[in-house]
């Protein structure tokens, strides 16, 4: 779930992030996907790092995540099953894309891919974050979206914005570059000073950051179609029913 950047804590957002670790956790629905890592990280695979002077923000870059293969066995997922559509975005948050759901279906139909991409995040936020606890719940959002600017009638876009929740998202690249013009991946400056990191993602190329700490975002796409898969490992949501008076 995209939102805004973050706000200055107040007193009572502070009193209850103190208490969300004593609060169970769900997923977004009730027939939603859930993960437990056990034993150790797996082999970290190689990765380009964008660093940062705040560990939380820190960016791993995987070349060639997936092949050519895996990415055509994506898109004939999205082209052959009746995916939900979904609008969850924050309404605040300003952005042109079309989204829909499909964790049960990569999960059932490519295993060994959904298998490796928990394992990068497990590996990759052992390396860069520590936030993935063994033997907690985790909540895999993983979502087919697609910039396309002649369906849109405008530039397929979406503004600064973290991922709420987010132990660790992955955008991963499912475009040729050729196929459209902007889609620049843009991550908060690493240093006080420096300008913006980013980065183009080449076919089968992704990302991997702190979803709920690091903000991120693309340039417009003014040309042609950019599709990516992106995926959400929520850290799933406090059910706050007795303590709703604890309002942020």
């Amino acid at each position: 779930h995209a939102s805004h950047s973050h706000q200055p804590p107040t007193m009572l957002s502070s009193l209850r992030d103190a208490l969300e670790e004593f609060v169970p956790r769900y997923g977004d629905s009730d027939d939603c996907d859930i993960v437990e890592f056990h034993d150790d990280p797996p082999a970290l695979p190689p990765f380009q790092l964008l660093d940062s002077a705040d560990e939380e923000e820190r960016v791993a870059l995987v070349r060639g995540f997936l092949s050519r293969e895996e990415v055509a066995a994506i898109h004939r997922v999205a082209e052959t099953h009746p995916l939900e559509e979904i609008e969850d975005r924050d309404e605040d948050l300003y952005f042109k894309h079309v989204v829909w759901r499909m964790e049960h279906e990569l999960k059932d139909i490519h295993r060994k891919l959904y298998d490796r991409l928990m394992n990068h995040c497990r590996a990759i936020d052992a390396e860069l974050w520590h936030g993935i606890e063994e033997g907690a719940r985790y909540f895999p959002e993983i979502e087919y979206i697609v910039y396309d600017v002649k369906e849109l009638g405008e530039p397929g876009n979406i503004e600064p914005h973290t991922d709420n929740q987010s132990q660790v998202s992955v955008v991963v690249m499912l475009s040729h570059p050729q196929e459209f013009v902007g889609g620049v991946n843009c991550f908060t400056p690493g240093y006080d000073g420096a300008e913006h990191r980013s980065v183009k993602l080449e076919l089968g190329d992704a990302v991997f950051f702190y979803g709920d700490k690091c903000e991120h975002w693309i340039t417009p796409v003014t040309t042609g179609r950019r599709t990516i898969l992106q995926m959400e490992l929520s850290r799933g949501w406090p059910r706050w029913t007795p303590l709703q008076w604890l309002t942020c």
